[in-house]
């Protein structure tokens, strides 16, 4: 609207009290006409209004307070922003200071430049009730200067609640509130602006109680503030963690029933087989029974390792250990004994890497080799007579969401069900059905391969039909490595180490009488000398009593009465003697935990070797311990 003198006059008269218009020239603000006033405002009488009105909207703000005013002026002078509103501190004459509420509407222009009109209002009492308020809330309120954190307000409850429960002022809210010397440890004041809110949980270690506070940014007669709101939801959290540990428990007790069947079922084989073993007259219906002994046992074996495995990862313990790895290298040690297993079972295995342009990658070699594995022992497990089995990789390319290597086992095998598709990937899941009750498993391994490729940032989906078989498809990234620093592979598969071995003499330090015959055979058939301790202080005076240089290697116990393991080794390798530095400690334990291996490390020992005994990677270690050794 384009005003006159006139139109202006005539708008202003159809206005409530306390109204004033401005001309908004640039930063200066005109004064054109105001209503009487029909109220005091701001401590005014009603004679004072105008010649306050005429000094400018600004007149008697406090210093605090002008830039909201200023803000809201400026957004009003614009014909698109129609209306504005603040509440601000005025002084009056005698320096006292009163709530003030403006409501400023753009009306129209005059003379080419903007119009706005702002009406008064006393806002001393909104104020004095929104502060009544707060004092009669049960929830704890209490305001602070975001700068230097001292405390501007506390209503009732957050005083009774404070630690000193005296006068807040001159306080910082850390200290009143918390008993804090320093600021808090989730204190966020530097990054709240007015506006803005935060909130958070925070846990009271002193009392194990949980506070839920919000927070506000505002402006506090003038200072940049932070307002908190804090509830305790101490009960909640009590029972949100009730909850989560019943879940916890019943997830244990289920781990523990189905490794306890599953552990169970390879036992009876083993002990049942071993029985007949004992009671057959024929030499071959021994041997077949042994062979199913072994067969077994391995498979026990298998299980104990997913079952480790599988805790591992849930526990978050499993950590990637990336390092140079040849492609073609890994693949292999891999590929050896699937290869076998399915030339065994009348399955065809098909190898397709020609999109592969991968030769040496930085990653954890180990763990991609067990999630292939995993993928292709199921797929030879789970393929008849005739079947094919598949493996091929593609890459480097884009295939999305960063990953660059696409992973794809397949099989013409006997499929599954749809509505077991979902439950793939559950821990203990396995279809049972009439062609598959005959084929063992533990229920762990696609629950590692999919925790291992989440672990490893990958993705993996799975499509399956009945009589027709099952696909596998895997995107990773796998990240371009350098040709040198590849470990050297210790399989040891089907190598004889009988040359490096024979001649030499062993300590075996077992309190166990079947792990010492068990180790000892094994090293007596490989044409060693073999010496026994059957406790932590004789392994320390059988070395000590023998000739110098005349035990070449130790292998040691870690749980043994009187000395264990650790202690052993120690003891060995302060001896003054020449050969106690030098001579090669392994241990032969059960334990296979990381913080296994690094604790029998810094006693002293050159390896940590596993129960039960793998004969090839026995063999191997030790020989390789002798050929360093000298």
């Amino acid at each position: 609207m384009e005003f006159t003198d006139e139109k202006l006059r005539d708008m202003m008269e159809l206005l409530p009290g306390n109204c004033v218009a401005y001309l908004v020239r640039e930063q200066d603000m005109q004064f054109l006409a105001a209503v009487r006033t029909l109220e005091p405002v701001g401590g005014l009488e009603e004679g004072n209004f105008r010649s306050f009105a005429e000094q400018g909207p600004l007149a008697g703000v406090m210093p605090g307070d002008r830039a909201r005013v200023e803000k809201a002026l400026a957004d009003c002078s614009l014909p698109t922003h129609r209306q504005s509103e603040c509440i601000c501190r005025v002084a009056d004459k005698q320096g006292e200071t009163h709530w003030v509420r403006m409501l400023i509407r753009h009306a129209g222009v005059m003379q080419d430049m903007p119009v706005v009109v702002v009406s008064f209002a006393d806002a001393s009492e909104q104020m004095d009730a929104q502060l009544e308020l707060l004092e009669e809330m049960d929830t704890l309120v209490f305001v602070c200067d975001a700068e230097t954190e001292e405390l501007l307000y506390a209503n009732r409850a957050a005083v009774q609640s404070s630690l000193t429960k005296g006068d807040y002022a001159g306080k910082t809210c850390h200290g009143y509130m918390f008993g804090h010397c320093d600021v808090c440890a989730d204190c966020q004041l530097k990054s709240l602006k007015v506006g803005s809110r935060q909130e958070l949980v925070r846990h009271v270690k002193e009392n194990d109680s949980y506070l839920n506070i919000e927070k506000k940014g505002i402006s506090w007669y003038g200072r940049l503030a932070c307002a908190h709101f804090i509830t305790d939801v101490t009960a909640k959290k009590q029972n949100e963690k009730l909850l989560a540990a019943e879940r916890e428990s019943s997830a244990r007790a289920a781990f523990v029933t189905n490794v306890s069947h599953d552990m169970r079922t390879p036992l009876n084989g083993i002990l049942g087989f071993t029985d007949m073993a004992i009671h057959s007259p024929g030499e071959q219906k021994k041997s077949e029974y042994l062979a199913k002994i072994q067969s077994t046992g391995k498979f026990m074996l298998s299980l104990i390792n997913d079952t480790l495995d599988f805790s591992k990862i849930s526990d978050g313990k499993l950590e990637l250990e990336p390092e140079d790895t040849d492609v073609k290298e890994m693949l292999e040690s891999v590929l050896t004994p699937i290869r076998s297993n399915a030339e065994l079972n009348g399955v065809q295995f098909r190898l397709e890497l020609e999109d592969m342009g991968f030769e040496h990658v930085f990653l954890d070699g180990l763990k991609m080799q067990k999630i292939i594995l995993n993928l292709l022992s199921n797929a030879v497990k789970f393929t008849p007579k005739d079947g094919t089995v598949t493996l091929s990789i593609e890459g480097p390319r884009e295939f999305g969401d960063g990953n660059n290597c696409h992973i794809v086992v397949s099989d013409t095998g006997i499929g599954m069900e749809p509505e077991f598709l979902p439950k793939i990937f559950t821990p203990f899941s396995q279809e049972r059905n009439a062609k598959t009750k005959k084929i063992k498993g533990t229920g762990l391994g696609m629950a590692i391969v999919k925790q291992l490729v989440t672990l490893m940032s990958g993705r993996i989906e799975v499509q399956s039909e009945p009589g027709k078989g099952t696909r596998f498809d895997i995107w990773m990234t796998w990240q371009e490595g350098a040709a040198a620093g590849i470990p050297a592979d210790r399989n040891h598969a089907g190598q004889d180490f009988s040359a490096a071995l024979q001649g030499h003499t062993v300590l075996v330090c077992d309190d166990d009488d079947l792990n010492r015959e068990i180790a000892g055979t094994l090293l007596e058939h490989q044409g060693m000398k073999v010496l026994y301790a059957s406790d932590g202080s004789e392994a320390v005076s059988v070395f000590s009593d023998s000739e110098i240089g005349s035990i070449h290697i130790i292998l040691m116990d870690v749980h043994m009465p009187i000395m264990d393991g650790y202690e052993v080794t120690k003891a060995i390798r302060d001896m003054s003697r020449v050969d106690a530095k030098f001579v090669p400690i392994f241990a032969l334990s059960g334990d296979g935990e990381e913080k296994d291996i690094e604790l029998s490390m810094e006693a002293g020992m050159n390896g940590h070797l596993l129960k039960p005994i793998e004969p090839s990677l026995f063999y191997g270690e030790l020989a390789r311990a002798l050929q360093e050794a000298g």
